[in-house]
């Protein structure tokens, strides 16, 4: 069966590869994730070849190739408890709220707060907003408690590393899909243990993928889960599912949103993935996507 490995080193999906290293949604050493300190490094690479702010490849004569994306990519999640003040709020969420976060990543690859209220998801699009308002109660606490989600703060996250693992829904369909209604990545006994007390599960966390693709016309993107999700594609958002609620779903039509997003086939970009599992009782996390090949983004 083809697999696609998000784990440590490079991501590769298409057929006849050798795929190497992934364990599921299973935490890895859970050492702490690397550094989120900003630098002037060069820009994020895919397959060996450099982007440039367009998401122009220098080279990309062997773009594409299988055995240029053979390997793994690395996730890293982040283990809360209670005490933090969006996690596990008394208000236990509603509908999907758009706007909570900028459409824009932060130059550091971060997701940037924007509202602690947001506004109702308008139904069948990836981004855009209903025309009535939610209810006003704040679903993030601030700018500054937001900030602690996807960056390492003693004290009040702990950071694993582990991997996600792709499988073809069956022999040469083209589609590659994780799926669990059980996602519970870190386990009893890592991070901050079982969260909240009483709980037989550890809940309370957030996850975090950089990701470099190749984008080839008709490419789809699907995710369904809770609590919160981002993706942005070349750093403007393209999926927007912020909030605590039920599992809900959302997809990327890269064609239809090619103008958006500022790409064009052919060519290399970057793919973020920010999601926050925030509240009891059920956590669920599915990918599905015809992207063939990832290989893996270096946040500095």
């Amino acid at each position: 069966m083809t697999r696609l490995f998000l784990g440590v080193t490079g991501v590769c999906v298409a057929v006849g590869c050798s795929a190497g290293g992934g364990t599921g949604s299973s935490v890895g050493s859970g050492q702490p994730g690397p550094s989120d300190s900003n630098s002037n490094a060069p820009a994020n690479t895919i397959a060996g070849l450099v982007p440039d702010t367009n998401g122009d490849l220098i080279d990309d004569s062997q773009l594409g190739k299988p055995d240029e994306c053979d390997g793994v990519i690395p996730v890293v999640y982040r283990d809360f408890n209670d005490s933090h003040p969006d996690f596990e709020m008394a208000f236990r969420g509603d509908v999907v709220r758009r706007r909570l976060v900028s459409d824009q990543l932060a130059p550091d690859n971060k997701p940037t707060f924007q509202s602690s209220l947001g506004c109702p998801a308008q139904q069948g699009t990836p981004t855009a907003c209903a025309d009535w308002a939610v209810e006003n109660i704040p679903v993030i606490t601030s700018a500054a408690t937001f900030d602690q989600w996807y960056r390492n703060v003693a004290g009040v996250n702990i950071a694993l590393e582990s991997t996600l693992e792709l499988l073809e829904t069956s022999a040469g369909s083209g589609l590659y899909k994780f799926s669990s209604n059980d996602f519970f990545p870190i386990g009893n006994d890592q991070g901050f243990g079982v969260t909240p007390a009483g709980q037989s599960r550890n809940y309370l966390f957030t996850t975090e993928i950089h990701l470099n693709f190749e984008y080839i016309a008709r490419q789809r993107f699907t995710f369904l889960g809770d609590d919160d999700l981002w993706i942005f594609i070349n750093g403007k958002l393209a999926l927007d599912l912020g909030s605590m609620h039920g599992a809900e779903s959302g997809t990327i039509d890269f064609d239809a949103q090619a103008a958006t997003l500022g790409i064009l086939p052919g060519r290399a970009y970057s793919m973020d993935i920010f999601h926050a599992e925030r509240h009891t009782t059920g956590s669920n996390f599915s990918v599905e996507t015809n992207i063939a090949c990832f290989t893996p983004s270096i946040v500095y």
